[in-house]
């Protein structure tokens, strides 16, 4: 993207970066090869403690000098400078993994800025939360909006009575102490209504134990509540809801058209990946709210499945939350490298990003994916979470390859079956393709990745292991989420509102073959057409590893292009090597591979000869054809 400011304006911009002030610019977005211009836009600095005089944080309002002026419908959009996170990567990993559980969070790329043709740098493109925002995710955009700006001394919903000095903020005695700050509107400016929201904060801290729960209904849902706070636990920010440093910060609320209910919307992860060991109720006690819905039974229970069904989506050592990290950094690398003005923030001092700095925190963030899984799994047990009686069970050892049906190593891009109970409510068999990641209600979920499904049913489902599955740690994680009725302000189908299965661990490895079934060339079967020397064979095969040409997950191999094993297998027919001619993905198949091999001389004459595939110092269990 490039801005084309005058450059007398763009140095005051930086001068005045504290400043809120607007300056006219030229925005560009070049996309597809084509110059995309908005002309006349209004940019200002932008920020809180991340603002920068070296790398400003920059609000683009489209319509400032142009009214009604929109940018893909947008009518503003945040150039965030990432000036507090030295990886650049957090917060998009974060929002991704928010909108993954089924709760609203910014769309936001990865962009290259230019201001008058010099590159000012790697930013974040990120959709402010707006009018446009609440109609994309939460269908309306009439009520009144609000950005938590935190209080200095800490704040955590307390009732303040009266206020103790003249400048003390959040407190009861009238509007004026509550807005704008700390809750600064960003909508119906001039007819914003703050007393329903000090009426929720004085009911959350006034209301007895036994009207709590009906009287707190009337101002936000609380399963909702518990579900924000689980995803940024997980993500381990000191700088959130239940935060470290200001009490509360880093969120908005919104308050529906008509109504006290309040919905909490996520904002800046830079504070995230804090600690792998950082305790999932870290602040929990501080926070009004946090704590006494943690006093109801119910609102804990949701708490803890909140905090377990995100270990599902993160994954563990390889898992989706890792892979994620690495995929971004694969698409900042250079950007970044690049970027001559790059900062973070070191005990609240901004300072250079360095090459290095910058690689190592990204080797870090790979880390912290990696040990944040099993430290919060083990400490969900502890915490008193159990599954809910009846809830979707897979059985142990209930991963099992799909062309044998025996337990084994699972390989990225292989079919396995899944075996348990109440896994779905009826019997589904996908008819179209690509293969969807949910079918008759039902996710699978392989190590934070969902699985393409094939077929559903309460005992079975079988599905295609990821792709993007890693196969360094040996093992991975897999568990069901069944879907139920969507809450107010979320996607139907989403995992906030599934029933989570048990989590078995299943073996991983590069290759785990197997074999469904052997044909001859002209598809009939060896029991009715028995093979001889000479014969060309079609096994149908699974597992067998990486191909020349990748096919994406879910999709089937396309028939003009080839994609062909990279290691040649192996192929005994009654303990004779015979000749492979072909190796690789079954065009028009999902995750089936296709080996041409021809029958070797030699081979005894038998209704159950065994053939059996090698590849990778693995061997399938033996296919029985007949021969002549």
């Amino acid at each position: 993207m490039r801005l084309d400011i005058r450059a007398s304006d763009w140095e005051s911009l930086k001068a005045h970066y504290l400043e809120n002030t607007y300056y006219p610019a030229d925005f560009h977005w070049k996309f597809q090869g084509r110059d995309v211009v908005v002309s006349n836009v209004g940019i200002r600095s932008r920020g809180r403690g991340s603002r920068s005089p070296i790398k400003p944080n920059l609000r683009i309002d489209f319509n400032r000098f142009e009214p009604g002026q929109k940018f893909v419908g947008l009518g503003s959009v945040i150039l965030k400078a990432n000036n507090q996170d030295a990886s650049q990567l957090k917060e998009r990993i974060v929002f991704n993994l928010f909108r993954r559980m089924g709760l609203p969070a910014s769309r936001e790329a990865p962009t290259r800025l230019f201001i008058n043709n010099n590159y000012q740098g790697l930013y974040l493109l990120s959709e402010e939360i707006r009018k446009e925002y609440m109609e994309r995710y939460l269908v309306e955009g009439e009520g009144d909006l609000f950005e938590w700006k935190p209080v200095d001394t800490g704040y955590h919903f307390e009732w303040l009575p009266s206020c103790a000095s003249a400048d003390q903020l959040a407190c009861s005695t009238g509007d004026t102490r509550w807005a704008p700050l700390p809750f600064d509107p960003q909508e119906n400016k001039a007819t914003y209504d703050i007393k329903p929201t000090i009426q929720f904060i004085r009911t959350m801290n006034e209301a007895s134990d036994a009207d709590f729960p009906r009287v707190i209904a009337d101002y936000t849902d609380l399963k909702l509540f518990m579900v924000h706070n689980a995803l940024e636990v997980y993500a381990a920010d000191f700088d959130s809801i239940l935060g470290d440093v200001f009490g509360m910060n880093n969120f908005w609320i919104y308050r529906y058209t008509g109504k006290n209910l309040t919905q909490f919307i996520v904002w800046d992860k830079d504070g995230s990946f804090n600690s792998s060991q950082r305790p999932i109720f870290e602040n929990a006690d501080k926070n009004v709210l946090m704590r006494r819905s943690l006093a109801l039974p119910d609102r804990r229970y949701q708490y803890l499945e909140a905090v377990y069904k995100t270990t599902i989506l993160a994954g563990g050592a390889g898992g989706w939350m890792e892979w994620e990290n690495q995929r971004e950094y694969g698409q900042i690398r250079q950007a970044a490298l690049d970027d001559p003005n790059k900062l973070w923030a070191d005990g609240g001092v901004e300072k250079p990003v360095t090459a290095e700095k910058f690689e190592s925190e990204v080797v870090y963030n790979g880390q912290f994916c990696r040990d944040r899984h099993p430290f919060v799994i083990a400490g969900l047990a502890p915490a008193g979470f159990q599954l809910a009686a009846g809830g979707p069970t897979l059985s142990d050892g209930g991963a099992v390859n799909a062309a044998t049906n025996r337990a084994g190593p699972l390989a990225p891009g292989s079919l396995v079956s899944l075996y348990g109970a109440a896994l779905a409510s009826a019997t589904a068999q996908a008819a179209t393709l690509p293969l969807s990641t949910t079918l008759g209600g039902v996710t699978v979920y392989v190590n934070g990745f969902p699985a393409p499904l094939l077929f559903v049913s309460p005992n079975q489902i079988n599905l295609q292991i990821p792709w993007e599955l890693g196969v360094g740690n040996g093992t991975t994680p897999i568990a069901v989420i069944v879907s139920g009725a969507p809450y107010f302000g979320t996607r139907t189908g989403a995992p906030v509102n599934g029933a989570p299965s048990n989590t078995i661990m299943a073996g991983v490895a590069s290759v785990s073959p197997g074999v469904f079934a052997v044909v001859q060339a002209d598809g009939s079967l060896t029991t009715t057409n028995p093979a001889g020397a000479g014969d060309v064979l079609i096994v149908y095969a699974n597992g067998l590893g990486a191909v020349d040409n990748p096919v994406p997950t879910a999709q089937a191999a396309p028939g003009d292009i080839l994609s062909r094993t990279l290691a040649t297998p192996s192929v005994t027919i009654g303990s004779v090597t015979a000749e492979v001619s072909f190796s690789g993905l079954a065009p028009g198949f999902v995750g089936l591979y296709q080996i041409n091999v021809k029958v070797p001389s030699g081979v005894r004459a038998g209704s159950a000869t065994p053939l059996v595939v090698s590849i990778g110092g693995q061997s399938s269990t033996p296919a029985s054809i007949s021969t002549r």
